[in-house]
């Protein structure tokens, strides 16, 4: 097992404390044309956005007259989404996943992964898909195509999803048109094959896990990144607040069997913000995890969940039993009180704990419903076939300053990477 760790310091003051550019990603260990999880290809459905050196256009050259592509939800390998191409006539097709920029066809420069892999993830119990062909095209002269089979890459059709790897060569890396091809040439109408977690990945890939602090109220970077995340004094007394900066969380690795989980708890065995002068004097504190910036509001044909706050409320019973804390502007924008479990907030653990209320992302998603099993981790942020949301996962600090009685609370946190 390895691990990567961050500590980072958290604490609150209340009293007397007074255009978009988006940066080429291929030279990342690990770069997505299709995941969930990895930074990589941005994937559109129209026009791609002015600036962006990784759009991606998913092309049918045979304008889909073999196959339909079908975004299906449930038992993905990773994230919330994994593709069905399905057969739908007995003729030649070829899904291909094309850079763009707002000009056209962009040819894309991917050296820095000579002598890598393309890796997928694909499940089928139709094993006529073993003369289907993969790989990806380079323009040298003339439009030259990388292929093996699926026969080749020892895919075994047993209904079973299986990691599929492509050795890259060394050279004709640097004209890239097509970052990954799926042909069907002439399949049994009615078969179909899913595909997940496709990626270019460097040889020797190693892992990274960064994290940048932003500010909350205009999501811009923190000037110095070693400052703590506080609360602003005007919070004293105002019940529960968020902080006024939030984590920006990266990770770019490759882990064995797509296996690995990031956690958050404190640096101690006290679960929240303490009293610098008296560590018995704890603060509630809660996370929460989001795959978009806060407060989101639904744009139509977005695919997002239509609205996100920053509000929270604490869930009670008629009795005034206490159940937890939830995103009260998404709550009552539904108009429905009996959704609350489904928006969380996730009071803070001590240091080590190993229960799913401390596991804030792993390889299914974002942590964000009352707990980890029955879709307890859900990406919200990739919309496959239409557009394109940054994987950058973001986490939100907030504490209750209502039962404040001093005037300086503090807490280190442990933000931890482990995979295999």
């Amino acid at each position: 097992m390895n691990f990567r760790n961050f500590i980072l310091s958290l604490f609150v003051l209340l009293f007397a404390l007074s255009s978009v550019v988006l940066a080429a990603n291929n030279t990342r260990n690990v770069y997505s044309v299709y995941s969930d999880n990895f930074e990589g290809a941005h994937i559109y459905g129209s026009t791609v956005a002015s600036g962006d050196e990784d759009g991606v256009k998913i092309d049918l050259w045979n304008r889909g007259n073999g196959l339909d592509l079908i975004p299906s939800y449930s038992g993905g390998i990773e994230g919330k989404e994994y593709i069905t191409y399905s057969i739908k006539a007995n003729v030649w097709d070829v899904v291909s996943y094309s850079p763009y920029n707002n000009s056209g066809l962009a040819p894309r420069n991917m050296s820095a992964y000579a002598g890598g892999q393309i890796k997928f993830w694909a499940r089928s119990s139709n094993s006529s898909f073993g003369t289907a062909t993969v790989g990806f095209q380079y323009r040298s002269g003339g439009d030259i195509s990388f292929k093996k089979t699926l026969s080749e890459l020892n895919f075994n059709a047993n209904g079973q999803w299986q990691e599929l790897t492509i050795t890259l060569p060394t050279n004709n890396l640097d004209n890239v048109i097509s970052l990954f091809i799926f042909q069907a040439n002439t399949l049994t109408v009615g078969d179909s094959i899913d595909i997940d977690n496709i990626r270019w990945v460097k040889n020797n890939a190693g892992a990274s896990f960064s994290i940048v602090r932003k500010n909350t109220s205009d999501n811009s970077e923190v000037s110095d990144q070693t400052k703590p995340i506080s609360f602003s004094e005007d919070y004293y007394g105002q019940g529960w607040v968020v902080a006024d900066q939030y984590l920006e969380m990266d990770i770019d690795g490759e882990f064995t069997g797509n296996n690995w989980v990031v956690r958050a708890y404190t640096n101690n065995d006290i679960e929240g913000l303490y009293n610098v002068n008296d560590n018995t004097d704890v603060l509630p504190t809660a996370w929460k995890v989001s795959c978009s910036t806060l407060p989101y509001t639904y744009v139509d044909g977005d695919g997002h969940n239509n609205r996100n706050t920053l509000e929270i409320g604490e869930n009670k019973s008629q009795s005034g039993e206490f159940f937890g804390l939830y995103d009260a502007g998404k709550v009552a924008y539904l108009h429905d009180e009996g959704v609350k479990w489904l928006y969380p907030w996730f009071f803070v653990k001590a240091n080590g704990d190993t229960s799913d209320k401390s596991i804030i992302l792993n390889n299914k998603g974002c942590h964000t419903f009352e707990n980890t099993d029955a879709g307890g981790i859900v990406h919200q942020y990739y919309d496959g076939l239409t557009s394109f949301y940054e994987r950058k996962p973001k986490l939100f600090f907030a504490c209750d300053t209502k039962v404040a009685r001093a005037a300086k609370y503090t807490a280190s946190f442990i933000i931890k990477l482990s995979y295999e």
